[in-house]
């Protein structure tokens, strides 16, 4: 934060002539708009401890010039803003609708600032300062009507008429033969967007509008400068502070997801690994047990060729081999179960059924 002692008399120089266009258009006569000018530097001088920033020195100053300019209009006409006939008040059903047909728009005619100017000095003063208010200075009703103390419907029709007046003073006083029309202007209308030609117009005519004052300015002895603070270093400071920490959270947030998207593939990838493994270990197994069941067929199908011996040592051989087998597929489920249940694995193992048979002979008939 910093203060600075501005040069009022430069600032003076440089922004009075906008602000003095500015005031014209409310104060028709040329002096005394410049001396409302002169008057609110007067003012922005005394109160420039308001000011906080540099770059909102002008518009600072033309809200000051507005002002004194709309409390000169209430002054020298006290009762024009409030007294409204009740013929006045707008149908807003109708007429705030479609207040000028589309196809006589005025504006589709290319006016220059003199012209448009002149239309607008032919307004009354409260009609005048409704209009520059609302197309120029882009107030709304309810604004406009907080800065003249009258109510919404009024300003509505203060408006209105004040569009009316204006089509007809430019129809009747610079409409000619030779008189250039504006294209685009004539799109707009065709399309049905005449009613946003108002704002348009008036705003781009009058954006760069000057008048070179007459008078300089006189700052009386009593009145002190002072000097402004400016706030630019904190300001930028809190800027970069802002945008420094908004990379961060992106840069968490990138880092969050990256991390979590590998780990949801490392998973997937541990997955299919154990599946295919254990997969292959159960194939591997069932096929010990078909190998087993098909050695039991055989021992068994001709019994008559072995001696009772021979048949009870390879029963015993084979039924010992067949429950140490299913003992191996019993730990080999118990840890498929385990692994399930840790991994949450939806796939179930195929089923694999075991099939003993067992012969029982009682008596062994032997020739002799």
């Amino acid at each position: 934060m910093s203060k600075i002692t501005p040069d009022w008399n430069k600032i003076y120089s440089g922004l009075s002539p906008k602000l003095l266009g500015i005031c014209r258009r409310y104060i028709q006569d040329i002096y005394t708009a410049e001396d409302i000018v002169h008057d609110s530097f007067i003012t922005a001088i005394q109160k420039n401890d308001q000011l906080n920033d540099e770059k909102a020195l002008f518009a600072w100053l033309k809200k000051i010039v507005i002002n004194n300019a709309l409390q000169h209009i209430r002054k020298h006409s006290k009762d024009t803003f409030v007294s409204t006939e009740p013929s006045e008040i707008p149908d807003t059903s109708t007429e705030m609708d479609h207040p000028i047909l589309e196809d006589k728009n005025i504006l589709i005619y290319d006016f220059t600032n003199e012209e448009l100017l002149s239309s607008i000095d032919s307004l009354p003063p409260h009609h005048k300062s409704v209009f520059n208010l609302y197309f120029i200075e882009n107030h709304s009703h309810a604004e406009i009507s907080g800065l003249l103390g009258i109510t919404v419907n009024t300003s509505k029709s203060h408006l209105l008429r004040a569009k009316k007046s204006i089509q007809s003073y430019l129809l009747n006083n610079c409409v000619s033969q030779n008189t250039p029309k504006n294209k685009i202007a004539q799109v707009f209308v065709i399309f049905g967007l005449g009613g946003l030609l108002w704002a348009q117009t008036f705003k781009s005519k009058f954006a760069d509008f000057t008048i070179p004052s007459s008078r300089k300015l006189q700052i009386p002895p009593d009145i002190k400068t002072g000097s402004i603070t400016i706030s630019y270093s904190n300001r930028s400071s809190k800027n970069k502070m802002v945008i420094g920490f908004t990379f961060l959270i992106i840069i968490i947030t990138s880092l969050f997801l990256v991390n979590r998207k590998t780990n949801v593939l490392f998973k997937n990838h541990m997955f299919s690994t154990t599946g295919s493994d254990d997969s292959d270990k159960i194939k591997a197994k069932a096929s010990v047990q078909n190998k087993t069941a098909k050695s039991l067929d055989q021992v068994f199908v001709q019994p008559s060729k072995q001696n009772t011996s021979d048949y009870k040592e390879e029963t015993e051989k084979l039924t010992s081999r067949s429950e140490s087998n299913d003992e191996k597929i019993r730990e080999i489920r118990k840890s498929k179960k385990n692994i399930i249940s840790r991994d949450s694995i939806d796939e179930a193992p195929q089923r694999v059924i075991v099939v003993k048979k067992v012969i029982t002979r009682d008596t062994i008939f032997i020739e002799k």
